[in-house]
């Protein structure tokens, strides 16, 4: 992303998110600056997706693609404040899509939840039998913002917090062909947890055709989806399981590392997988208050009461924004 200027040179091709401008033909030619609401029709159903052209959006120019997926309860909007990808797409280059999920939660709780085959939803409720198919509507938006709005068809990436970190995980699983790489925070799942012991992936229910690059954040003081695994049903196994069986999905043959990424923060790292994709977390090991909770990990402001002044400070979006430019799809 650090390619801004005019068109990225061939070699570099492969570490930064700017493509070249698109034959003038292929996608929508007329340069916009902001919001616009895209209309997608999935499955008998008319849904409007929220999509962001940064600043600096020029004619024809194809670029790269990030859904940013709210969690359970929220909406799309809620989780572009959440995030703040919009600002980071200003600073590299990127569309951003903030759709929200097809499962409205009923009174007295509010928002929307994702169609996760499988798994009941947050709370316990079981998914609507008639609930849209939320794979095939990223799938169908894909397919629109590709043919009409200027996206890069091998530079189409997807993450999301919470339930979103799940459907990330969940595209990663079923949409290989379509989604470069997934960076799920405090929500990465490697399928569902199995029927006969749900402490453990069921390998069957993520069969991804290629290897996905895979990035996520978990905090070890994370109620909601604890790291030690547990949980609400569509949860139970733990994080290092979920972490592991994408490195050996991705064929990763070297150790994991681990290595400091600043105050009580470790990155642990799969490297040597195939098609250059490698498994990365960033385990924050903090107590609620100084950031280890059931969050989006955002850079620190002021000071934590409790912890000596001393809290977790890192920019997600930021590392998932380089992240991203390091991994189009190769095939």
């Amino acid at each position: 992303m650090a390619c801004r200027a005019l068109v990225c040179a061939i070699a570099l091709a492969g570490a930064c998110l700017i493509p070249g401008p698109a034959q003038a033909d292929s996608c929508d030619a007329r340069p916009v600056d902001g919001l616009r609401a895209v209309a997608v029709r999935s499955g008998g159903h008319e849904r409007t997706v929220n999509v962001y052209f940064p600043v600096g959006y020029s004619v024809g120019q194809r670029l790269p693609l990030v859904f940013d997926l709210h969690g359970s309860k929220s909406d799309g909007e809620k989780q572009a404040a959440e995030s703040g990808m919009r600002a980071v797409a200003d600073r590299h280059h990127f569309i951003v899509a903030n759709p929200t999920g097809g499962i409205a939660f009923a009174a007295p709780d509010s928002g929307h939840g994702w169609n996760i085959p499988g798994v009941p939803l947050f709370g316990g409720a079981q998914t609507p039998a008639d609930a849209p198919d939320d794979v095939q509507f990223i799938s169908d938006t894909i397919s629109v913002l590709v043919a009409a709005h200027c996206v890069e068809p091998r530079r189409v990436y997807a993450t999301g917090i919470s339930g979103g970190g799940r459907m990330s995980s969940l595209l990663a699983c079923r949409l290989s062909g379509r989604i470069a790489a997934a960076a799920p925070v405090a929500g990465l799942r490697a399928g569902n947890p199995a029927a006969g012991d749900p402490a453990k992936p069921d390998p069957a229910s993520c069969e991804p055709e290629r290897a996905v690059p895979i990035l996520t954040f978990h905090g070890t003081a994370d109620g909601t989806n604890p790291y030690a695994g547990g949980g609400e049903a569509y949860w139970r196994y733990s994080v290092p399981q979920a972490l592991e069986r994408w490195a050996q999905l991705n064929g990763c043959r070297l150790r994991q590392e681990h290595q400091s990424a600043g105050y009580r923060v470790t990155l642990l790292r799969y490297r040597g997988c195939r098609d250059n994709a490698e498994v990365v977390l960033y385990l924050t090991d903090a107590p609620v208050d100084a950031g280890g909770g059931h969050i989006w990990p955002r850079l620190a402001k002021g000071n934590a009461p409790g912890n000596a002044g001393q809290v977790v400070s890192l920019d997600a979006s930021e590392i998932i924004a380089r992240f991203f430019e390091r991994h189009p799809r190769r095939r």
